[in-house]
């Protein structure tokens, strides 16, 4: 996926002399965003066994999932701006040491409330590492060598999603010393501690450090959007009580206010914690739009085939990984070409992708009436695999598309804000696919037949595909709106 932070371009330190263990310390910095990346597929796969050895609900499993992405998007802007001011390798070790404690724990506790507390400063304490990962490359490497190193940097990335979707099954079906899911959370603990230790070859760094961080900004946006993403998680279970109006309500009121002291902050030349200013620029606003729909549409697809692989098909988590497995690969082959190809033939390799996408997804409804359960069968090997080659065609170019018309001077905030809304959209998409997949199954998930299942997920499904669909008219908008600018 594209990792994009926000460690402001025109604020990155100039490289005066090239460190000569920057290489080293590339490799090590990496490790943690390979983590990160793993962690978070693997515990897509992982979740349903999860859920029903400590007796979760479905809504606190969803919480489980996308309370790391929350934590993550609310603290990814803050995280850049403590690295410039206090130091990136200095934030660097504070967030591996508080992603790999949360690791330990979570692989320790088995009560679904602290579970969800634990993904969520797990991903507040990934927001601290991504930032400075990206700044430090920036900051530690010649203009010639930039090329290379963010292209092992996107590598990563992928082979972050392929292997933990798979890596994640095959860990927990091994039960390594009877851990099961355990393994998920502490797996990551070695590889953490290796990071902390060799630390100290990684090159202190910093940004300007007359910036100021926003915090009343962030007292806004934090319990704003917290207050919107829990009801609409456990509302449709509880009945939808005054309280969940209320929350959301209240959280629009935050974030509607936090919109106008950003604006305020920026009309009185004060630094915003997101500037606002950007979103005049039409093709941002419009591939903002873009983004959003097309990563609701995967993450919203994941998450639903996921369950109705565990808890509809009853496969087990090696054999659920092993359905992931051609869409990883098809994923993983289009990233690797999707530049050389976008250099050919442009924006029409990014709509070719998000109709593909949506065709597989309407194709693979079809299919599952035919037969529901034999996804082994090669015509639902073949739509996957095309469906992430589709995948990896409209995802991985949309950054530069999205930012290459963004000044320098907003490149930190176009790029911040892109991996943010990223991120949202993984809240957002999986509550929202479960209250409609939850509302379609009719009865619950241990007492739902497969008829229920197959028709839930083809409704969901239908969804996802929609979404690329509609990705699809975005991005052609995005064309327009590029071309109307020069």
């Amino acid at each position: 996926m594209n990792n994009l932070t926000a460690a402001p371009t025109s604020e990155v330190d100039a490289v005066p002399q090239a460190n000569p263990r920057r290489w080293f310390a590339l490799i090590l910095i990496l490790l943690p965003t390979l983590l990160i990346s793993l962690n978070n597929y693997m515990m897509q796969v992982a979740l349903p066994s999860m859920q029903a050895s400590i007796h979760a609900s479905f809504a606190e499993a969803q919480l489980i999932f996308s309370g790391y992405s929350l934590g993550l998007a609310i603290a990814l802007i803050l995280g850049g701006k403590l690295g410039d001011m206090y130091g990136r390798k200095r934030m660097l070790w504070i967030g591996v040491m508080g992603f790999t404690c949360m690791c330990l724990l979570g692989g320790l506790v088995s009560d679904p409330t602290l579970l969800i507390m634990i993904r969520i400063v797990q991903g507040l304490s990934a927001a601290m590492i991504q930032p400075q990962v990206l700044s430090i490359m920036q900051s530690s490497f010649l203009p010639s060598e930039k090329g290379l190193v963010f292209a092992i940097y996107g590598a990563v990335i992928g082979i972050g999603f392929t292997l933990g979707l798979i890596l994640g099954g095959l860990l927990v079906d091994w039960n390594l010393f009877g851990l099961g899911w355990r393994i998920v959370f502490l797996f990551n603990v070695p590889f953490g501690l290796l990071v902390m230790m060799g630390l100290p070859i990684v090159p202190e760094s910093r940004g300007q450090s007359s910036q100021g961080i926003d915090w009343f900004g962030i007292a806004l946006i934090i319990p704003g959007l917290l207050m919107l993403i829990y009801p609409l998680t456990i509302g449709q279970k509880q009945g939808w009580p005054l309280w969940t109006w209320g929350c959301l309500i209240v959280s629009i009121l935050l974030l509607l206010v936090f919109v106008l002291l950003q604006k305020q902050r920026e009309e009185t030349g004060r630094i915003p914690l997101v500037g606002l200013s950007i979103f005049k620029i039409g093709s941002f606003r419009v591939g903002i739009i873009t983004e959003l729909v097309v990563y609701l549409s995967m993450f919203t697809f994941f998450f639903i085939l996921n369950y109705y692989l565990q808890s509809g098909l009853h496969f087990g988590i090696a054999e659920t990984s092993l359905v992931f497995l051609p869409l990883g690969l098809g994923f993983f082959t289009t990233s690797l070409l999707s530049s050389r190809m976008v250099q050919r033939w442009g924006a029409a390799v990014l709509k070719t992708g998000m109709l593909t996408m949506g065709a597989s997804l309407f194709i693979l409804i079809w299919s599952l009436q035919i037969d529901a359960v034999h996804l082994f069968h090669w015509q639902n090997i073949m739509i996957l695999l095309v469906y992430g080659l589709g995948l990896g065609m409209a995802t991985t170019p949309l950054a530069n598309m999205i930012l290459h018309q963004v000044p320098p001077a907003l490149a930190g905030t176009g790029s911040g804000l892109f991996t943010t809304l990223m991120y949202l959209a993984n809240v957002f998409g999986v509550a929202l696919i479960s209250i409609l997949f939850s509302a379609a199954l009719r009865s619950p998930l241990t007492e739902a037949s497969l008829e229920d299942y197959v028709r839930a997920f083809s409704l969901s499904t239908a969804v996802s595909g929609g979404l690329a669909i509609a990705a699809f008219g975005c991005i052609s908008r995005l064309k327009k709106e590029g071309r109307t600018r020069t």
